[in-house]
């Protein structure tokens, strides 16, 4: 009985690990690397009260930080608490390439969890959003999670 749990819990990582499927989108001057689930983007059943009218996408993404350049095995005790990776949800408007992160886990380099947070917010208005401005990585993350959005459906 304990091998066939140990079975079915390998085969769900296993699925879960190939559900995956980032696309690197932009690294930025300082470094980190930012990429897009593309796995993820979906249609979002999460209504924003004064525009009931606007489809809005939910889709993963996921930043990196770079490693910090000439770093000894000496420097790195003591650095369990930096951040890996951030892997972030995001409630996304294609309409006005605004977004609302709903969700973040940080994580270290061993994959450990450091901190994680998720809105509790029941209701949503357009005010939540954050519009993005042209030619940054936000802009790009949600131009690209619109443009596979709408290649998808």
């Amino acid at each position: 009985m304990k091998r066939l749990s140990v079975l079915l819990a390998g085969g769900a990582l296993a699925v879960s690990a190939q559900a995956v499927n980032w696309s690197k989108i932009s690294e930025s001057h300082t470094g980190s690397i930012f990429s897009l689930d593309l796995d993820s983007i979906e249609s979002s059943d999460i209504n924003i009260i004064d525009e009931k009218s606007v489809e809005n996408i939910t889709v993963s993404i996921r930043r990196t930080y770079p490693v910090p350049k000439n770093e000894t095995t000496a420097d790195k005790k003591g650095k369990e608490s930096e951040i890996h990776h951030s892997d972030q949800q995001l409630l996304i408007s294609c309409k006005d390439s605004s977004y609302y992160r709903r969700a973040y886990v940080n994580y270290g380099a061993d994959n450990k969890v450091l901190q994680s947070w998720q809105s509790d917010k029941p209701i949503l208005t357009t005010k939540d959003f954050k519009v993005t401005k042209p030619k940054t990585i936000s802009r790009m993350i949600i131009e690209q999670a619109c443009q596979s959005y709408q290649q998808g459906k």
